[in-house]
């Protein structure tokens, strides 16, 4: 695990490559080899295979690791961020780790924030592909209506939508979301 600090806090960032000294092999063999392993392929062809609009996607090495660790991190109730680099496959991450939270925490939701309205809409689209039902919030208050009722599980919205200083009235949007606390049941 690397640890740094920043200001006075200590962060955590879970490394999730394996065997990153190991040089014997060249890493495209490597790292088929470790997901090819008996019990890693069983559990990548019945929990990790997405239907993208018809077609079968499996994840790429990183992806695996990526959502294996964070299933670690969301199944102890512990936060977390796993950072991606433009066409480093987030789509399929958030796919695999959402419906693996909705599967296996049935009192949990999942609200994903964007910031551009392409991707938000590029993002509902790939979870329809994929089969899971997702609503896009409309504005700040409807996300807030959405999430204090006990459905939908998957959301997803506008930073945007949570409003703006001199556009929406922020600090009653404020006061709207410290009077209703959406709480978590673990």
């Amino acid at each position: 695990m690397k640890y740094g600090t920043i200001g006075t806090e200590e962060k955590y960032f879970l490394q999730w490559k394996e065997d990153e000294g190991d040089n014997s092999r060249f890493k495209l063999e490597k790292y088929l080899l470790k997901i090819c392993e008996k019990s890693r392929l069983i559990e990548l062809l019945h929990d990790f295979v997405v239907f993208d609009g018809g077609r079968k996607k499996l994840p790429r090495v990183h992806q695996y690791f990526g959502v294996k660790a964070a299933q670690r991190y969301a199944d102890a109730f512990r936060g977390g961020i796993i950072w991606h680099t433009q066409g480093s496959g987030k789509s399929i991450v958030m796919v695999l780790l959402a419906k693996w939270i909705l599967e296996n925490k049935p009192a949990a939701r999942v609200v994903i924030v964007t910031d551009r309205d392409e991707l938000d809409k590029q993002i509902a689209g790939v979870f329809t592909d994929a089969g899971e039902s997702i609503r896009r919030s409309t504005s700040g208050s409807d996300l807030m209506k959405q999430l204090g009722q006990s459905a939908p599980r998957l959301l997803c919205s506008l930073v945007h939508k949570f409003g703006r200083k001199g556009v929406d009235n922020f600090d009653q949007f404020i006061r709207e979301l410290q009077s209703q606390p959406c709480y978590t049941v673990g």
